[in-house]
């Protein structure tokens, strides 16, 4: 209708929020990218005013490492079978599919690796485990952090080979060029095509299980 005005946007108020409301519409905007989450974007998306937010978290780093820690929360605990290295496979897989589900989270996690509390519980689930092997002190340190590095690692591969990157890559080694002056790497064009996928990751981590489990010195302990 002509000359009609349409209704000023209400906002909501202040103290009708709660943490758990934000970390839902945080964690949707940080879906499409990490870099996309700003205290605005979350505010907007709870129709509130930026400084409605600042009364439960004080900077976007505050707002960040919440929500990540929130993340961490949502890690399966591992098994507890009579073998110990199964066990540790649980963790590392748990673990590993913890951050496939949440993709958006992988580069932020390398930038907080402890964003709150939700964090001690995975380290002792890891270093229980490896005790129960003979793994204590800077060995079991050693340890968890190979299995947390590899399992970043795949994550990255993942969050690429989702763009298509693992076939685009293969793609590339099937040219003439390529096979004349690189002959090796031109035969595993067709397993390039799997890069990054859950056999490959298997495959690694049963090789780096393996290792563990076959240490002589367990019981190494660096003050």
């Amino acid at each position: 209708m002509p000359g009609a005005v349409s209704a000023p946007r209400s906002r909501r108020p202040r103290n009708s929020l709660t943490v758990d409301e934000i970390l839902d519409v945080a964690e949707r905007v940080a879906s499409a990218g990490i870099e996309t989450l700003t205290i605005r974007a979350v505010a907007a998306e709870l129709e509130s005013s930026p400084m409605a937010l600042y009364r439960y978290f004080s900077t976007k780093e505050d707002l960040v490492d919440a929500l990540l820690d929130r993340v961490l929360g949502r890690m399966e605990p591992p098994s507890e079978s009579a073998d110990w290295i199964q066990d540790l496979a649980a963790f590392a897989r748990n673990h590993r599919d913890m951050l496939r589900r949440h993709q958006w989270a992988v580069t932020a996690l390398f930038a907080h690796p402890a964003p709150g509390p939700n964090a001690l519980p995975i380290g002792e689930w890891a270093l229980q485990i490896l005790a129960r092997g003979g793994i204590t002190g800077d060995t079991a340190v050693a340890t968890f952090s190979g299995i947390v590095g590899l399992n970043y690692g795949w994550a990255s591969f993942v969050v690429a080979r989702s763009g298509g990157a693992g076939e685009s890559l293969a793609e590339g080694l099937r040219g003439p060029d390529v096979a004349q002056a690189f002959p090796l790497t031109a035969s595993v064009a067709g397993p390039m095509s799997r890069y990054g996928s859950a056999e490959h990751y298997d495959l690694v981590l049963g090789q780096l299980l393996a290792g563990i489990s076959s240490q002589p010195d367990r019981d190494h302990t660096t003050e």
